[in-house]
């Protein structure tokens, strides 16, 4: 049987990305050993994928799961819905902390205590949450209902990192967690990094804590967020490395300061992109993400580099979805080397 190796710290993480990707097997118990998880895998997982999440690949066994049944299954059985709605019922869900996340159809949402109800019981969850709309704003404020417990602030575990916040007022986005990744993969030793979309610390804790970034300089906007960002940063043991500013990116001073420049924002990010260039030094690198159309990217992309570039060379090293966004939208990064 095919396993994939991984280290303790990042098995949550790690997990959750490759049974995302239908890579893992339900059918079989995950194994721990010596510091390391050993996930049972379906099929090996394409080179980029392994490489991305530092896997390892050994042969072994791991005990067969006798009695499982998905949650999902449950859920469905156990709500106390009419049997005609019952295929509505979301396969799909955000656990951050003890606080689920839910995406209800309108068709279920006059069951939508009793779902909450449910879905606590079989996840074990403290609180249920419905989002009711995209995040919105420049400060990326969620429109969440509080549908079962009364406490929606939490402590978030991913990828060996804690992320104290508060899910009804503030984002987690999960489907990102395959870039935080490759952030973390990264090899940052002796860098200044900037981190001009801090929130609370989604991209800059893992920049400190695994890539080992010399300094990184946060910044956000949102004072909500910022206070969690400092929360976040002392959690984690981080003082000394992260330097949290609250305000407006564009405000930041100087030129040239950073080898690394890290724009995790979506929509608007172009507005910033002059900034970016502004803040990185030569030989420095701007990971560019934004939500572009299908049908104009990568153009889109290249017009809004070549505007903001105000004439430095520069070359993409690297393009890539994060995740869809909306029908025939998605959220690209990009990899931007600056030549001089």
């Amino acid at each position: 049987m095919l396993l994939a190796k991984v280290p303790n710290g990042r098995a949550e993480a790690v997990r959750k990305v490759l049974f995302r990707k239908g890579l893992g097997r339900k059918d079989r118990r995950i194994l721990r050993e010596g510091g390391f998880i050993f996930i049972p895998l379906s099929a090996e997982p394409p080179t980029i994928l392994r490489e991305e999440l530092g896997l390892e690949l050994v042969e072994g066994e791991t005990r067969e799961k006798s009695c499982y049944r998905p949650p999902h299954d449950v859920i469905v059985e156990r709500a106390d819905i009419p049997d005609h709605l019952k295929e509505l019922v979301p396969r799909h869900w955000e656990m951050l902390g003890d606080v689920l996340v839910l995406r209800l159809p309108e068709q279920l949402v006059p069951y939508r205590e009793s779902l909450a109800a449910t879905y606590a019981s079989v996840l074990g969850a403290r609180t249920v949450l419905r989002e009711r709309s995209h995040i919105g704003g420049v400060y990326r404020i969620p429109d969440m209902e509080v549908l079962w417990g009364d406490g929606t602030e939490t402590v978030h575990l991913e990828n060996g990192i804690l992320y104290k916040l508060d899910a009804a007022r503030l984002m987690f986005s999960s489907g990102n967690i395959d870039e935080k990744l490759r952030m973390a993969a990264l090899d940052c030793r002796g860098e200044i990094v900037v981190d001009m979309f801090a929130g609370i610390g989604y991209f800059t804790l893992p920049l400190a804590l695994h890539a080992r970034a010399s300094k990184v300089i946060s910044c956000e906007i949102n004072p909500l967020a910022f206070h969690y960002l400092c929360e976040n940063v002392q959690l984690n043991g981080l003082e000394s490395v992260v330097e949290p500013v609250l305000g407006d990116n564009r405000d930041l001073p100087g030129k040239g300061i950073a080898d690394r420049v890290v724009m995790g924002y979506v929509r608007t990010t172009a507005q910033h992109l002059c900034t970016a260039f502004r803040l990185v030094r030569k030989g420095g690198t701007i990971h560019y993400q934004d939500t572009f159309p299908l049908e104009v990217f990568p153009e889109m992309a290249w017009e809004n580099l070549a505007s903001a570039a105000d004439g430095r060379s520069y070359e993409v090293r690297l393009m890539k979805e994060v995740k869809s966004y909306s029908p025939g939208v998605s959220h690209m990064v990009l990899d931007v080397a600056v030549l001089d």
